[in-house]
């Protein structure tokens, strides 16, 4: 068991038993009618807190905190009936004088002193109270039962990330219970106190239970209850004034559960330092009851003062303003309270700059990064930081990676080998004809090698680049009339749009069956599309308007549909074909005469991008 949990037990086990002593007898007796505290601002002066609201921190060993606070409330205790309202309590002036001492660095021993300076009040006249007590005056100085605590720090902030606090307390029964100024025996608490700093503000929550002798007042009985503070300090002007607010209220158990046994009061105040050290502090606030009555006036007005030993830190920082170099602003211990500067202006604070006098980036903990090869880049964009280089191969030595004795700065393909005469590069075969571009004489045209790459599409063994007819076989030789390449006789002949008949398809009249005369014309139309093989076709079906349009349309279709079938019997694949009928919707020419009319009777290959 270490030394500090024996002297907590010793000084714990002494409170216990002095407040056992003092009130055994009084625990015997029965309820009373008045044997309560009505006063329900109860305040220990701690000053990390507000008012009631205890921070979750301790003074430290052998710091002390002393002070006196007064409050005055206006209706603190007000029986409601079915008939009327009657305030029992009108006026009471209280004052609590306490202490603390630091005993250990996370023990406190505190004492709490309060009275009632003066009040105003009477028992009602009701059937509520006893006989004996009814119109009893009340007012008039009273003692008010004497606290005793131990408070001990659980969790520290700094290490935690909050403050944890335990307090436990004992009162005795010294006050005047004949006037609502004291219990009829002995009281005991407990309570857990968070709080936690944010900038110069500080947060802060208590639940606690308290042990109280059973008590009747009226309708109501008070046994035990719990209760609970949530405040919030705020450092409007640091080291000089703090803004504190907070909601404090109990519920107390026994008897019937209503408004008058859950009371809520909400306080709004401030807390003034009018020397540097922060070692006095003046409080001041007020409050108003937001639910119930019991104990909580409509109105409170507080104030008070304080003297703490405690060693003032005006930044918060942990380092006393006797030891900090930098008081009013927070700093590391290791730098004597102060923050850490930028010697170098890098960016990087000197604590953590590898060369606080020189410039240098974060990457290199603040350093200036070297020139291990003297070779003008430095070590961080040097790829090859202890070989010389040049700038352009990012530091590094040239090399020849694909071996075919180019270096890489002037090899275009480093990774690839190629001949010098390409610049490193392998010669590319551009159309993919097996032909290399440097012997292809058509690099974008795939042909044969025995045509030195160029195509010849039809087959005539007259190149394309010659071949006024590329896509029908022709002569070799021209002569007369005859382009060369082209047939002696010309059918057909290819544009960007379609593929141009020369001569007219004929068909049985009124009939979709092509006549034989037609077959040297489709024939060519297929040698073309074999040859131009990259070409779709969609067949065409006219006729002029002539007998009746339903009739016309049905036959264009018909006719359209016929040569698509004798196209794919000369090997022209499905994908490529596709027909329609347009019938008399699409003349070339106006029907006005048996010339016109001829020429819209027509079949059309057109082109399919």
């Amino acid at each position: 068991m270490s030394k500090s949990f024996r002297i907590f037990s010793r000084c714990l086990w002494l409170l216990l038993t002095f407040g056992m002593c003092w009130s055994s007898n009084v625990l015997a007796q029965s309820t009373s009618t008045t044997g309560f505290q009505l006063q329900r601002f109860r305040p220990w002066g701690d000053p990390e807190g507000m008012l009631q609201t205890q921070s979750g921190q301790t003074l430290g060993q052998w710091k002390f905190n002393v002070g006196i606070l007064f409050n005055y409330g206006l209706n603190p205790l007000t029986a409601r009936t079915a008939q009327d309202v009657q305030h029992i309590m009108s006026h009471q002036i209280g004052a609590d004088i306490y202490g603390s001492l630091g005993l250990l660095s996370w023990l406190d021993v505190s004492l709490r002193i309060p009275m009632t300076i003066f009040q105003v009040g009477k028992i009602p006249d009701s059937q509520d109270f006893n006989q004996n007590e009814r119109n009893r005056d009340l007012s008039g100085f009273s003692f008010s039962d004497i606290q005793l605590g131990l408070k001990a720090q659980i969790l520290r902030e700094n290490q935690h990330f909050v403050n944890l606090g335990l307090q436990l307390a004992v009162g005795f029964p010294s006050g005047n219970n004949e006037a609502m100024n004291g219990e009829d025996g002995v009281q005991a608490e407990a309570a857990l106190f968070v709080n936690k700093h944010v900038g110069q503000h500080s947060f802060a929550l208590n639940l606690g239970y308290r042990y109280l002798p059973p008590t009747v007042i009226g309708p109501l009985l008070i046994q035990h209850e719990l209760n609970y503070a949530l405040g919030g300090r705020f450092g409007l002007v640091p080291q000089k004034f703090d803004l504190i607010a907070e909601l404090t209220g109990h519920w107390a158990f026994g008897g019937q559960t209503g408004a008058n046994k859950i009371p809520v009061e909400l306080a709004v105040g401030g807390v003034i330092f009018p020397l540097a050290t922060k070692n006095l502090s003046l409080r001041a606030a007020v409050s108003a009851g937001l639910l119930g009555n019991y104990g909580i006036p409509m109105l409170r007005v507080i104030f008070g003062v304080a003297w703490t030993s405690k060693t003032s830190d005006q930044d918060k920082d942990g380092v006393a303003d006797g030891d900090d170099k930098c008081p009013k602003t927070p700093g590391p211990k290791e730098n004597r309270g102060c923050p850490w500067g930028d010697t170098d202006k890098d960016g990087l604070k000197d604590n953590v700059d590898k060369c606080p006098n020189k410039v240098g980036p974060k990457e290199n903990k603040g350093c200036p990064w070297p020139d291990t090869d003297g070779d003008g880049l430095t070590d961080n964009v040097d790829k090859c930081p202890k070989k010389k280089g040049s700038r352009e191969n990012r530091g590094c030595p040239w090399g020849d990676r694909d071996g075919d004795g180019l270096k890489d700065n002037v090899d275009k393909c480093p990774d690839k080998s190629g001949p010098k005469e390409n610049k490193g590069c392998p010669w590319p075969d551009t159309d993919g004809d097996g032909v290399l571009d440097k012997d292809d004489k058509c690099p974008n045209k795939k042909g044969p090698k025995k045509y030195q790459g160029c195509p010849d599409s039809d087959n005539d063994t007259v190149l394309d680049k010659d071949d006024k007819c590329p896509y029908v076989p022709g002569v070799k030789v021209a002569s007369g009339d005859t382009k060369l390449g082209c047939p002696k006789v010309v059918l057909v002949q290819v544009t960007k749009k379609d593929i141009k008949i020369l001569k007219k398809i004929f068909f049985r009249t009124g009939s979709a069956r092509i006549r034989r005369r037609s077959f040297v014309v489709l024939d060519q139309v297929a040698q073309v599309m074999k040859s131009a093989s990259h070409i779709k076709v969609r067949v065409e079906g006219h006729t002029d308007n002539v007998g009746d349009k339903d009739y016309n349309l049905r036959l264009s279709k018909e006719r359209a549909r016929s040569v698509y079938n004798y196209l794919i019997k000369k090997g022209i694949s499905k994908e490529r074909l596709s027909s329609e009928g347009y019938g008399m919707n699409k003349p070339l020419v106006p029907n006005n005469s048996r010339k016109n009319r001829s020429k819209n009777r027509r079949v059309q290959f057109t082109i399919i991008k």
